[in-house]
């Protein structure tokens, strides 16, 4: 019996690829190919190539209503295995039958690295060492030991680069302006939304029509920056993302030379200008006084909270400071208590101070550099005329109280993984 064609633009049980010279390489839908757009993973003259549970096939010939491909392996293997597609690349008309040819799991892997080698290189600024590197770790050992020698590799993203003539990453912040391919997104859309042109303050904004709109139309923020995919000529890369239909997403990237209270206070400018309506209602962030302080300052009337997992990361970082880590590790009554110091924040911000001044006089003086930092940093110092000093970070900051009986996010860390 003839299997009936198959619509692969539907998910189905097997993974379908299509590789062009872009390198980009797409999971149950087919590209088009032209002979002007063959990948340069093909044959030796360049022919289109579909990759399909496995193996490889090359482009055959074409009629007026379907291409034929046949086994890239149909003359070292003598292989006869074909595929027949429509035009359009949409569905398979006629599945492969048995392939003599032996099935290489580690000639695929090995192509597979190829392809993600040539998709960075022409897709992205990641210099060639990170490029390698990165494609490195899903191989196997017997693939690795397939591979040319890691010089080799980098010299040929470098010839990639300079064939596609792909724009070089500039090493100073006063040049002139972003290339007009840099400045759209793959729909061919505006996604260079401000440059504030050269000079040691440059900041650029990204924002695509789309991501715009989700930032016009939502109220609830989380902001987090990364420092491990920015160009040498930025401090880092600034991300504001929604909370959209239930889900994080990123709706504003602002590359920035620094993280000064000026520089933040600049973007949200900025930001502003390009969406007048942009009111967030609160925005999740770590506790970065720089950013927190702009932030008030621009939207008066916003709520915001610092990340329960920023706030423990701190006190475990002022515990390692302090001495205290292999303590922390072995004794865990002072673990315990520790916790108890970082569980505050659940409490009623009403109530944190009647928790915490009872909390302090049960313990020892073994406690009292971490009490002591905490105390300044997040409950405000006793006065001589027993009234608190304001905290470098107020308690309504790192609260969670109001988050959790809200069942609103207490992290972060879907931010902080979008940027893994």
């Amino acid at each position: 019996m003839i299997p009936a064609p198959t619509d692969i633009s539907r998910p189905s049980s097997m993974s379908v690829t299509t590789v062009g010279a872009t390198g980009y390489s797409s999971s149950c839908i087919l590209k088009s190919l032209t002979p002007s757009s063959a990948s340069d993973f093909g044959t030796s003259k360049q022919r289109p190539r579909l990759d399909l549970d496995g193996f490889s096939y090359v482009r055959d010939r074409i009629t007026s209503d379907k291409i034929y491909w046949r086994c890239i392996k149909y003359k070292s293997d003598h292989c006869h295995a074909r595929l027949h597609t429509c035009l359009e690349f949409k569905t398979i008309l006629k599945h492969p039958i048995d392939h003599i040819c032996k099935f290489d799991a580690t000639e695929n892997q090995v192509r597979q690295f190829s392809q993600q080698v040539t998709a960075r290189a022409l897709n992205t600024q990641e210099n060639p060492d990170v490029i390698v590197t990165n494609c490195y770790k899903e191989l196997s050992g017997p693939s690795l030991a397939r591979l040319p020698v890691r010089n080799n590799i980098k010299r040929r993203i470098r010839m990639l680069r300079q064939n596609n003539q792909i724009v070089k990453e500039p090493n100073d912040p006063q040049f002139q302006s972003v290339p007009t391919q840099l400045t759209l997104n793959h729909r061919q859309e505006q996604f260079l939304q401000c440059d504030t042109g050269p000079g040691d303050d440059r900041i650029l904004i990204f924002s695509s029509p789309e991501q715009l709109h989700v930032l016009q139309t939502s109220q609830d923020f989380l902001v987090d920056g990364t420092f491990k995919v920015v160009p040498e000529i930025f401090y880092q890369l600034f991300i504001i993302h929604a909370v959209y239909r239930q889900h994080t997403v990123p709706v504003v990237y602002a590359l920035l030379r620094r993280k000064d209270a000026g520089t933040y206070t600049r973007l949200f400018d900025e930001i502003v200008k390009i969406d007048p309506n942009w009111l967030p209602a609160s925005v999740m962030m770590d506790f970065e006084q720089a950013s927190v302080s702009s932030l008030k300052k621009k939207f008066r009337s916003v709520s915001l909270s610092g990340c329960y997992f920023h706030l423990r990361q701190i006190i475990h970082r002022k515990l390692q400071s302090l001495g205290h880590q292999a303590q922390c590790q072995t004794d865990s009554t002072f673990s315990h208590n520790i916790h108890k110091i970082a569980a505050l924040a659940f409490l009623d911000p009403n109530s944190t101070l009647n928790g915490f001044e009872p909390f302090c006089e049960q313990l020892d003086a073994q406690y009292d550099n971490i009490l002591d930092y905490f105390e300044e940093t997040y409950i405000g110092k006793l006065r001589s005329n027993r009234v608190r000093r304001k905290p470098l970070l107020e308690i309504n900051l790192w609260s969670m109280h109001h988050r959790t009986t809200q069942l609103s996010l207490t992290t972060n860390n879907s931010a902080e993984a979008y940027h893994r």
